[in-house]
């Protein structure tokens, strides 16, 4: 094995953890749902019915905001989103691409309350929207949207589930079918990682920048159309085996020991660990220096860490997520 095979093997995780750990969670909510939110196919979505409890276990879960998520797939063309008039009361709908960037949000900060709706439409996608209609570009062919409702206790249940009634996805045009997750080859189990990595990056291609730092990952197999891993030679099985395990040290240690951000009076504040999309920044985003992590290194680093410790969290200017 080849000590220089491994560093890079690690180097590839860390970039690589954030697109498979969210593509799992994708696959996963579309079959078995997440704590109290029933499974939804592509394109529909699942509404919690109930305040959080000691028995919701997500990363950060709020208890004052009912939750509404969908997996979106536009591989098959444009999806037509509907949002109701919330009277002033705070919604957001962040949308969440396949490698954790946060790249729009439709809601009371961004958008305002009023009725409206949004044309979701694939990379490079041109053609007019309905009139009237805001549109939003996805970087990636599956996304997420994680949707919040503003939610007054017991007694305002009624009245969000009704808002969650008025919040519609639906097909634009003439779509042909959505192409969804493309399944990985059948790996021996300790390479399936580098497996689902190389078929997803693939299938959800990052920005230009990424797409030139990940050619650096070409010995490794991960560049291949077809998998190298089923019999995998076992020098290169051995690299990557030991810099998974490296790199998983790195982040558990990165995120124990503190670093990640500063810490005042006790609490860890996390307002910029989501800085790190600077490529596809659409509407509801701001894009400025002061909330963009400007070193491309490091914010492969931060992308990991913050999807390891709290997938799906919101930019820092429409939420906060203080920690002790």
């Amino acid at each position: 094995m080849s000590d220089d095979l491994a560093a890079l093997a690690a180097d590839a995780y860390v970039y690589g953890f954030p697109l498979v750990f969210d593509l799992q969670a994708v696959g996963g909510f579309t079959r078995e749902g997440m704590g109290s939110l029933a499974a939804a196919s592509f394109n529909s979505f699942s509404h919690a019915s109930k305040l959080a409890g000691p028995q919701d276990r997500f990363v950060s879960i709020n208890n004052d905001t009912i939750y509404s998520i969908a997996q979106v797939d536009v591989s098959g063309g444009p999806v037509l989103l509907r949002v109701p008039d919330t009277a002033g009361r705070y919604y957001v709908l962040q949308f969440v691409d396949a490698w954790t960037n946060n790249f729009a949000y439709v809601g009371r900060r961004a958008t305002g309350t009023a009725a409206g709706s949004f044309l979701l439409v694939p990379p490079g996608w041109k053609p007019d929207a309905p009139d009237g209609a805001g549109v939003i570009e996805f970087p990636t062919n599956v996304a997420t949207i994680v949707g919040r409702w503003a939610c007054d206790g017991l007694a305002d249940l009624d009245a969000v589930q009704a808002l969650q009634s008025g919040l519609s996805l639906e097909p634009y045009g003439t779509p042909a079918p959505p192409v969804g997750l493309p399944a990985p080859a059948a790996v021996p189990a300790e390479l399936a990682f580098f497996e689902q990595m190389r078929a997803w990056m693939q299938a959800f291609p990052p920005s230009g920048p990424d797409r030139a730092y990940q050619q650096r990952f070409a010995p490794l197999g991960l560049l291949g159309p077809a998998t190298p891993y089923t019999d995998c030679p076992p020098g290169l099985a051995e690299a990557l085996t030991v810099g998974a395990d490296a790199a998983k040290q790195q982040m558990d240690a990165a995120l124990t020991a503190g670093g990640l951000a500063p810490v005042v009076n006790g609490w860890t504040l996390t307002f910029h660990i989501f800085d790190y999309n600077l490529d596809h920044l659409g509407p509801g985003t701001i894009d400025d220096p002061a909330w963009k992590i400007t070193n491309r290194d490091t914010s492969y680093l931060a992308r990991a860490l913050a999807a390891r410790a709290g997938r799906w969290g919101n930019h820092g200017y429409e939420a906060a997520y203080p920690l002790t």
